[in-house]
């Protein structure tokens, strides 16, 4: 039988899910890597074993430069190689926003000597209290490595920025992807972002075409950590003795806005990949491609990565009235408290349901441990999995009925 796998592995505080569409070819997909020891830890073996099986990854999709989705992503380029050896494993395509993408005008000068040097010289990656220095020639972050070893980038997109499309972008016969995040807007407010604190950073730099911005971008986004985040640590159900949806606040990062947000469909079943966008451009953006879409006709889908890893600031009721599925994925060590309680209580509470829902935890955190409450489940209608792989069988189409449908 045909069926989507789902492997979320255990990224720490990050993300990284391994996507198998197995129909009459299998697809792989693998959507980010987590911090730097996930790569080691959790999935080199696993790309290991698709190559052993003459298989390949159709596409890597890095949804945004924070460390917690690109941290794995060096020591899996390094380990690799050229793209034309393929030490580990063939990628077709990777998508992942930077430098080279943004819009704004470029100068033809170059940069100065040592103005440049000097960049190379501060340019450091910090995952934990080590640094590795940046090498002007070689490069090691993922954009100089992706330089370096000549790799796909955005190729779907002509080598441009991924940006939402109303039309999927077709990676096969069986499978296809609906982009909904970054907009227009959102890549805009990047940009100016970036480029601010690049000449934050380095007073002395011009934007031309040089390969060490893309570089420089991957340093400077290190340091534009979201100001919320210590403030996100408490949840307001820490104790609490029912579910709780709490108050909303967005999200106000621009990094997490930017994040590559897809619908992925294989044929009659469809996943919703929220990376770590807010809520309120995620609505609209589903709205516009099913107008149909509200509480009283709910969008089906087959499973939702929620966004953020369960913060309360990237889930709101608005949203989840709108949206059904049986299965709801949290990728979250604890961290900051991830995943909140008020984000469970609002699927919980306001998602529509026609049967038992599935949380998927990819860890024990006190959020889901404190989920393992008969009453609660038996009340809300929920059960909750813990570390393993999702299987989500294909039907024939026939048996569908609507919900599926667009």
């Amino acid at each position: 039988m045909s069926e989507i796998r789902l492997e979320v592995f255990k990224a720490n505080r990050g993300d990284c899910i391994l996507v198998s569409c197995e129909g009459e070819t299998t697809t792989n997909i693998l959507i980010d890597l987590g911090v730097k020891d996930t790569y080691v830890d959790c999935v080199q073996k696993r790309l290991e074993e698709i190559q052993s099986r003459g298989e390949h990854l159709d596409l890597l999709v890095l949804t945004h430069v924070d460390d917690d989705h690109i941290g794995g992503a060096l020591p899996f380029l390094k380990d690799n190689g050229s793209h034309a050896l393929s030490n580990k494993i063939s990628v077709r395509d990777i998508w992942l926003n930077s430098y080279r993408h943004l819009s704004h005008k470029r100068t033809a000068e170059d940069i100065n000597e040592r103005v440049r040097n000097s960049m190379a010289r501060q340019i450091v990656i910090s995952d934990t209290n080590e640094e590795t220095k940046i090498s002007a020639t070689d490069g090691t972050t993922v954009a100089g490595m992706l330089y370096k070893h000549h790799y796909p980038w955005n190729c779907a997109f002509d080598g441009q920025a991924v940006i939402e499309r109303k039309k999927p972008i077709i990676i096969n016969q069986e499978v296809k992807i609906t982009v909904l995040t970054p907009t227009v807007e959102q890549i805009a407010a990047l940009q100016r972002v970036w480029l601010e604190e690049l000449k934050r950073k380095f007073p002395e730099i011009i934007f031309n075409d040089d390969e060490i911005l893309d570089d420089a971008i991957f340093y400077a986004s290190h340091y534009l950590e979201d100001e919320y985040v210590f403030d996100d640590v408490e949840s307001i159900s820490r104790g609490s003795l029912d579910i709780n949806e709490g108050r909303f606040s967005e999200d106000p990062s621009v990094i997490n806005a930017s994040s590559i947000t897809f619908i992925l469909e294989f044929l009659n079943k469809r996943i919703l990949f929220l990376a770590d966008s807010p809520p309120s451009v995620l609505l609209h953006q589903l709205q516009a491609l099913y107008p149909e879409m509200s509480p009283e006709h709910p969008l089906y889908f087959d499973a939702v990565k929620v966004s953020h890893h369960g913060s309360k600031r990237n889930t709101c009721s608005e949203l989840v009235k709108q949206i059904s599925s049986e299965r709801f994925i949290f990728s979250a060590s604890g961290k900051y408290g991830h995943p909140h309680m008020e984000t469970v209580s609002r699927i919980l509470l306001h998602s529509p349901y026609e049967t038992i829902r599935k949380l998927y935890f990819n860890y024990e955190t006190h959020t889901s441990k404190s989920l393992l409450r008969d009453d609660w489940m038996d009340k809300y209608k929920y059960l909750c999995r813990f570390g393993e792989i999702i299987r989500i069988p294909i039907e024939d189409a026939d048996n569908e009925g609507e919900k599926n449908g667009r």
